[in-house]
């Protein structure tokens, strides 16, 4: 059973840390300029989200194609980017973070899926999978945070978050176009 938490805990790190469109979405949600208790709404509201959506796709409750969620994390991207440079105020940015994690949960549910897992210890291995996500996650923030707030303190952070968030928009639209067509 140990084992077993550890194995699906260390694939929930795995997939965040190897996610690349998982990562540059986080990037893109913390960058834009924020308090504390804001970036907290954020990724409360991505964490509930993704794990209420990653369950109930685990479970067969609900099935939404790859080839629909897929192309939806990258435009998540792309509109984070554009409301980065575009939005100044993103105090709510935690509502728009909910929906998208909603799309996101979906995502992480595939590799899940594909696992064919054992009915009996389902709950458990989601689990495990989720907190591994969620340390994940935490650490990347543990991270970025510091580093974010030495950037906004900087005469030039607008142009650092418009240029990052540009960067995240033409990577977040490349992957749009690859998994629309290819």
């Amino acid at each position: 059973m140990i084992s077993a938490f550890i194995s699906f805990f260390r694939l929930g790190v795995e997939h965040i840390l190897t996610g690349y469109d998982h990562l540059l979405f986080i990037f893109s949600l913390l960058i834009a300029r924020q308090t504390i208790k804001q970036y907290a709404a954020v990724i409360t509201a991505f964490t509930i989200a993704h794990c209420l959506t990653l369950t109930l796709t685990v479970l067969d409750i609900i099935n939404v194609p790859a080839s629909i969620v897929e192309p939806a994390i990258a435009l998540s991207i792309c509109y984070v980017a554009i409301e980065n440079i575009f939005r100044k105020d993103v105090k709510r940015r935690w509502m728009i973070t909910f929906v998208f994690g909603l799309i996101h949960g979906m995502g992480f549910a595939d590799l899940l899926k594909g696992m064919d897992l054992a009915r009996n210890y389902l709950a458990f291995n989601i689990f495990s999978f989720n907190l591994g996500i969620e340390v994940a996650q935490l650490g990347i923030l543990a991270v970025l945070l510091p580093l974010l707030f030495v950037i906004h303190k900087w005469k030039f952070s607008v142009r650092v978050v418009n240029i990052c968030s540009a960067i995240a928009f033409v990577l977040g639209g490349l992957w749009l176009t690859e998994r629309i067509f290819f």
